[in-house]
């Protein structure tokens, strides 16, 4: 973790420099900062400048991140899985479910099935399990099917180099509405339950293999994830403040491209680099 800030610090002044002598060029400006008298302050004043500040935030920069969210939502949930496929998807995980083995002191094997056939008391407790598997793999097989699904299987030969594959790129997109949802987002896809639950998403992580048997995350593979998340721009709420600051969409795409790009660069770097030095 001290690394990771050590690079953003790192980057942050190494970006700053070059702009200094390239993109915002031009002789030093007079800095003159008048110190105020200090005085205790009035409520009244602080609450008028808290509702005016803050009203201004919510009219500009919130209609901003409420339709991006709300583009970003539908991307995740459009289109929707046909009836018979949400149907064959909830029975496929009730035979789950039923075929597994029910752990019991009885020397004989028995499954779940059979228990609960013949243990009315158990039939609830399985029944929500099988609610709760089958919400899981809904949701998995819609995020697979959904538009965000389609865009990271279609970025895919663009992030492999950095060593991700389409369930990374997914998490990606979704993760541009923060970086926390990053999380979420794998829980849904590999349908390992929720994000707070971390040892069932962490299990299908370590089983994820490519179809050649190689493990899809690896040391390095969390390397460049992590160094990904500390230079690329993955926050709308940022550049729609950057919006409203400047009024004018041009510094934000500006920002959004420059970011990723030197993340993309920076990663690509790490990944390649790593294959053939730990080969």
């Amino acid at each position: 973790m001290f690394s990771l800030y050590a690079l953003g610090v790192i980057a942050a002044a190494l970006t700053a420099l070059i702009f200094k002598r390239t993109l915002l060029k031009g002789r030093p400006q007079a800095f003159i900062l008048e110190m105020p008298t200090y005085k205790v302050p009035q409520l009244s004043q602080v609450a008028r400048q808290v509702w005016v500040n803050t009203k201004a935030f919510v009219v500009k920069a919130g209609t901003i991140i409420f339709c991006l969210s709300v583009i970003l939502w539908a991307a995740t949930y459009f289109p929707q899985l046909p009836p018979k496929r949400v149907e064959a998807i909830r029975n496929g995980a009730r035979e789950a479910v039923l075929n597994a083995p029910f752990q019991t002191t009885n020397p004989e094997p028995v499954t779940v099935r059979q228990a609960y056939e013949s243990n009315e008391k158990l039939r609830e407790t399985v029944d929500l399990d099988i609610d709760n598997k089958a919400g899981e793999a809904v949701a998995s097989e819609q995020l697979r099917h959904s538009v965000a699904g389609r865009f990271g299987h279609t970025i895919e030969p663009l992030i492999r180099p950095l060593g991700y594959d389409w369930k990374m790129g997914v998490g990606l997109v979704g993760a541009f509405a923060a970086r926390e949802v990053f999380v979420s987002t794998m829980a849904i896809t590999y349908n390992a339950g929720s994000e707070d639950e971390t040892q069932p998403l962490e299990e299908a992580m370590l089983a994820d293999k490519y179809p050649d048997g190689r493990p899809v995350w690896t040391p390095l593979v969390a390397v460049s994830l992590l160094v990904w998340f500390v230079l690329a721009m993955q926050c709308m709420s940022t550049l729609a403040i950057v919006k409203r600051e400047t009024a004018s969409w041009r510094w934000p795409i500006f920002m959004l491209l420059y970011m990723n790009g030197v993340a993309y660069l920076a990663c690509l770097a790490i990944y390649q680099i790593g294959r053939v030095w730990f080969a």
